[in-house]
């Protein structure tokens, strides 16, 4: 197995809101975590709604560039928050594609916290939920 691959190989904005870190999916997918550190926190100590976004957005790409095989452009990203996330906790996003065309890669996201560290006892806790729709760009 490929060791994890972290911000620091990433391009652009990805490191602005890291450290990130690109992690083994049980399902042969593409999945990120972090940990939730006092950059990523909004005025009321919780996960700024920015961040999730933000991440569920490199998420759905990273999936889409993956199932299209080369590079992806968002044409929408819709975003619902479910719950909130505390400094520490560990967030992981994982994303499937739920449709594809010759151009369109149609996905579907969760954002997670909890039970996703060895010996992490707590079940996990959906954060937030996000829909893509990514065209694939022409060579």
């Amino acid at each position: 197995m490929q060791s994890p691959r972290t911000t620091q190989q990433y391009a652009g904005f990805e490191p602005y809101i890291g450290p990130l870190e690109q992690v083994p999916d049980g399902d042969g997918g593409f999945a990120l975590r972090f940990t939730i550190a006092p950059q990523h926190l909004n005025g009321a100590d919780m996960l700024h709604g920015g961040m999730m976004m933000a991440f569920a957005a490199i998420v759905l790409a990273g999936t889409a560039r993956a199932a299209a095989d080369t590079d992806v452009e968002a044409l929408a990203v819709n975003c619902d928050f479910t719950g909130p996330g505390k400094l520490g906790d560990v967030v992981t996003g994982r994303a499937s594609v739920t449709r594809r065309t010759r151009t369109i890669v149609f996905l579907s996201c969760e954002i997670k916290t909890g039970g996703v560290q060895a010996g992490d006892e707590s079940a996990p806790r959906l954060l937030m939920t996000a829909t893509g729709v990514y065209k694939v760009a022409r060579p």
